[in-house]
């Protein structure tokens, strides 16, 4: 069988927003479910009796989606995971992917990126969250379509 692992990606800070507690569910839940160990972000609490592995760096500053796909590139390599689920808000979850499948391809790991779809695309965006992007789409969006659209060359100079 095929060792599988789970990325959550936050979307916003801190760990008490609603989003990142939604993810931290998630995460959990799909870890057990599959019998697999967590990457993520100090931003996303994950239930006890799951294995997890925290990205250090960005304390107080969330580290950026390429850099965090980079430390679960070298996560997955280092325990030999064939299969990675992302788990992110709907809005961020491209990005999510397309960051995690060119880290694994720049640390030449060979796994297949699955990304967990939630029921219902609503309750992403809170306005406690302390990264104002993360607070309405209105703000979200402007920034992350010039992300998507950045040729990869540059983008990873900005994101990474």
């Amino acid at each position: 069988m095929e060792k599988r692992g789970i990325v959550g990606f936050a979307f916003g800070t801190d760990s008490s927003i609603l989003s990142n507690e939604r993810i931290g569910r998630i995460a959990s839940y799909e870890a057990k479910l599959s019998n697999s160990a967590v990457f993520t972000q100090l931003d996303v609490h994950i239930e006890r009796g799951v294995e997890i592995e925290y990205i250090t760096d960005g304390v107080g500053n969330p580290p950026p989606t390429l850099r965090i796909a980079r430390g679960a590139a070298q996560w997955a390599k280092r325990l030999g995971v064939a299969e990675l689920k992302i788990v992110a808000a709907s809005p961020h979850r491209w990005r999510c992917k397309r960051d995690l499948e060119y880290a694994l391809r720049e640390a030449g790991v060979k796994a297949k990126v699955l990304a967990h779809i939630p029921l219902g695309d609503e309750g992403w965006f809170c306005e406690n969250s302390t990264q104002t992007r993360t607070r309405s789409p209105w703000r979200w969006w402007p920034r992350e379509i010039i992300l998507r659209l950045l040729p990869m060359s540059i983008y990873k100079r900005v994101a990474g």
